[in-house]
C-alpha cells in the first residue's frame, strides 16, 4: 500500500482574541477530527491597530483591508488595539491555553513578541531591538512551557540578514520564516543561515479573497494547488482569526479534504526527517506575492503558489 504525502498545519496567531476565542475552536476542531499541528504564538503586545498607518502608506495595504472585509474578520477591538484601545498581551497572558495546546498533542512555537512591530518596522530596527524581540518573545514561551523553543516563524513571512544572524543563535530544529519552495538553508542578501528553513508552500485564505476569489467552493481546491517545484510536504498556514473564526467552515471542508489524501503532521515531524539529510543551501529573496500587501521571504526559483 503507498504512504499518503504529507501535509503540515502551521497555525499562526496574531492577536488577543485570535488567542482567546480562536485557538480554542481549532484545538475542538483538530480533536474532533484527530488532526495534530504546529502553533506558532505571538507572546506580547497586540497592537494590531497600528497597522492604520499602512492605510496611508499602502495602496495595496488598504485593498487587502477592503477585499479581505478587515472589520467583521478581526473585529474592532482588533482593528483599534494599541491606538485608541490599549494593547492586550496575547500568549503570555494565557499560559493555562498554551499548556493545553500542548497537552493535545500540538507543536508550539514563537511567532513574535510584538508582531505589528516586526511586520511593519523589521528593516528599521537595530540589532539590539531585534535581539530584543526575539528573547521577549522566547523567555515568554520557556516561562510558560519550562523548555526553550525548538522553532520560530516570522510574521508575515519577513526577515532581514540580521534577524538570520540573530535567529541562528538560538540553536533551532527549523524555523518557518519563508514562502515557496523546498526545505533548505537560505542565503539572503550574501548572508547563510545555518537554521534549516521549512517554507509554507501553499497560498492562504485571505490571499484568495485579496485576489477576489469569493466563491467558497473554489477555497480548498486554491489553497491546494501543486506547487511549482517538488516538496516533501505540503505546507499550510492557517490563522486563528480566520479558520478560528468566520472561516470554520473553511477548515472543515479543508480538513475532511486532506484526511483523504493526506497524512497531516506537526511540522517537527518533517524538520526531523529533513535535518537527518542535507539541505541545499539556496539563494533567497524579498519579493512580492500576490493577494500580499508586501514583500515575503521566499526561494525566488520556487516561486510561493
Amino acid at each position: 500500500m503507498t504512504a499518503l504525502p504529507r501535509c503540515c498545519l502551521k497555525v499562526d496567531v496574531d492577536t488577543h482574541d485570535g488567542m482567546r476565542d480562536g485557538v480554542p475552536r481549532l484545538l475542538d476542531q483538530f480533536r474532533r477530527l484527530g488532526v495534530r499541528a504546529t502553533f506558532f504564538l505571538s507572546f506580547g503586545p497586540d497592537n494590531a491597530g497600528k497597522a492604520v498607518v499602512n492605510l496611508i502608506r499602502s495602496p495595496s495595504f488598504l485593498r487587502k483591508m477592503v477585499k479581505t472585509g478587515a472589520p467583521s474578520l478581526y473585529g474592532w477591538r482588533t482593528i483599534l488595539s494599541g491606538t485608541l484601545l490599549p494593547a492586550r498581551p496575547i500568549a503570555a497572558a494565557m499560559p493555562d491555553l498554551v499548556r493545553r495546546i500542548e497537552a493535545e498533542g500540538h507543536e508550539v512555537g514563537v511567532h513574535a513578541w510584538d508582531h505589528r512591530l516586526w511586520q511593519d518596522h523589521l528593516e528599521r530596527l537595530s540589532s539590539d531591538r531585534i535581539r530584543e524581540q526575539i528573547e521577549l518573545a522566547c523567555d515568554a514561551y520557556e516561562r510558560i512551557l519550562s523548555r526553550p523553543t525548538r522553532a520560530m516563524a516570522a510574521p508575515a513571512w519577513f526577515a532581514t540578514p540580521e534577524s538570520l544572524r540573530l535567529q541562528d543563535e538560538r540553536g533551532l530544529l527549523y524555523a518557518s520564516d519563508m514562502r515557496g519552495g523546498a526545505p533548505a538553508y537560505p542565503r539572503l542578501q550574501g548572508y547563510a543561515s545555518t537554521t534549516l528553513q521549512l517554507p509554507s508552500t501553499q497560498p492562504c485564505l485571505e490571499e484568495l479573497l485579496c485576489e477576489g476569489i469569493r466563491d467558497p467552493a473554489r477555497w480548498v481546491e486554491g489553497v491546494l494547488v501543486e506547487p511549482s517545484e517538488p516538496v516533501p510536504a505540503l505546507i499550510l498556514s492557517l490563522h486563528a482569526e480566520v479558520e478560528g473564526g468566520p472561516y470554520g467552515g473553511f477548515l472543515e471542508a479543508l480538513l475532511f479534504r486532506l484526511r483523504e489524501t493526506h497524512r497531516i503532521c506537526p511540522l517537527e515531524e518533517l524538520a526531523e526527517e529533513v535535518s537527518s539529510g542535507t539541505p541545499p543551501l539556496r539563494e533567497a529573496a524579498l519579493a512580492a506575492l500576490p493577494g500580499r500587501s508586501g514583500r515575503v521571504f521566499t526561494f525566488p526559483e520556487g516561486g510561493a503558489r
